[in-house]
């Protein structure tokens, strides 16, 4: 048996409290726990390509290609014969390598399209088309990031949808202590803090449920999230119902899903929605924007906002969660639709399509 060689490009690994850097992990991790039956069944060997400082980090039973960023251009030239090259994401920097047979790229969103400004826009989307002619394969984690990408570009290439896996994180809610002065009862907002977050919605919305408290854990250091906390401390000097937090760790954050009434995501743009998935894990009820892929990932077990209008989220607000109270087996709902999203299933589909593009199927 001949032996094939998949590398993957999980450089994001050195970020892993962004979306790209937990799913690199993920996928890292339990792909290397596969390396020994990789090996004997299919004649397979994984290589990783991230930052040196991360050698080792998915056990000794598989190979790194260990980069500096300062040499990260070179890699086109490295004599490394790989057979398939999966790049999880569409930002990655490495070009196609001359010795790499197959190439799957990933794609998560095409957010670029909505955020850039008209000067900006041409050449992103110069870099992706640039992206996407490299690849030979494609998948994308939601149906609507499929069907965005299509129809802003020219793509005829083998594709799948592999939906992300989400961690489920109540044992880790168990450990952890709640950051102090909160109070017992609050819903709940985390996120970059970017302008498409929606966030300036959510504080304006707090003027019409006084007795409702709200909790924003996020970046505050963007331009956005200035405004953002400064919108908050004008909105606290008339009713003190908002609380913002920042450096939230894993365990802080899970704590949070856990302790709070309701998470809130009035998002304009997302590839998948990974918070909302988070908080439903914990069988809280989850109020979202019917935009871009939330209305996939949430499905029926979610609440929806029909306008952005602050008063009249206030009211969508208050009616769902009387609704919700009065009927607790939501909870379990909740809790089973967000198991659909499991890494193990997630994982298990990139191999299939790995040993699917390897065979010529």
């Amino acid at each position: 048996m001949r032996t094939k060689k998949i590398l993957i490009d999980v450089y994001p690994v050195s970020t892993p409290f962004v979306g790209v850097g937990e799913f690199c992990k993920q996928l890292g991790e339990r792909l290397a726990r596969r390396a020994t039956e990789l090996r004997a069944r299919h004649g397979i060997e994984l290589y990783f390509m991230l930052p040196p400082r991360f050698k080792g980090c998915f056990g000794e039973d598989v190979h790194y290609l260990c980069v500096p960023p300062s040499l990260r251009w070179m890699l086109p030239l490295f004599p490394l014969r790989v057979d398939l090259l999966h790049t999880p994401y569409q930002y990655s920097r490495v070009r196609r390598l001359l010795f790499t047979r197959r190439q799957l790229l990933t794609i998560h969103d095409i957010n670029f399209i909505y955020e850039k400004g008209k000067r900006k826009l041409p050449k992103a989307m110069r870099k992706f088309r640039r992206k996407i002619g490299q690849a030979d394969y494609v998948n994308y984690i939601s149906r609507f990031a499929c069907e965005d990408t299509e129809k802003h570009f020219d793509v005829h290439l083998p594709k799948r949808v592999i939906y992300n896996g989400v961690t489920d994180l109540s044992a880790l809610s168990q450990r952890a202590v709640l950051p102090e002065g909160l109070p017992d009862h609050f819903l709940f907002h985390i996120s970059s803090l970017q302008p498409k977050k929606n966030v300036h919605l959510l504080v304006e919305m707090m003027k019409h449920l006084p007795e409702q408290h709200l909790v924003i854990a996020g970046n505050w250091n963007s331009d956005y999230g200035k405004k953002l906390r400064q919108q908050i401390d004008a909105h606290n000097r008339a009713n003190h119902n908002i609380y913002p937090l920042s450096n939230v760790s894993e365990a802080e954050k899970a704590a949070l899903y856990a302790a709070c009434r309701a998470f809130l995501f009035p998002s304009l743009c997302e590839g998948f929605g990974l918070p909302p998935v988070e908080a439903m894990r914990f069988g809280k009820p989850v109020f979202l924007s019917k935009l871009t892929s939330l209305p996939e990932i949430g499905g029926a077990a979610a609440f929806y906002w029909e306008m952005l209008e602050p008063e009249a989220m206030a009211a969508v607000v208050k009616k769902q969660l009387a609704a919700f109270d009065a009927s607790p087996s939501q909870a379990e709902r909740l809790k089973q639709h967000a198991a659909r999203f499991d890494w193990e299933r997630c994982v298990e589909e990139y191999l299939q399509y790995y040993l699917d593009i390897l065979n010529g199927r």
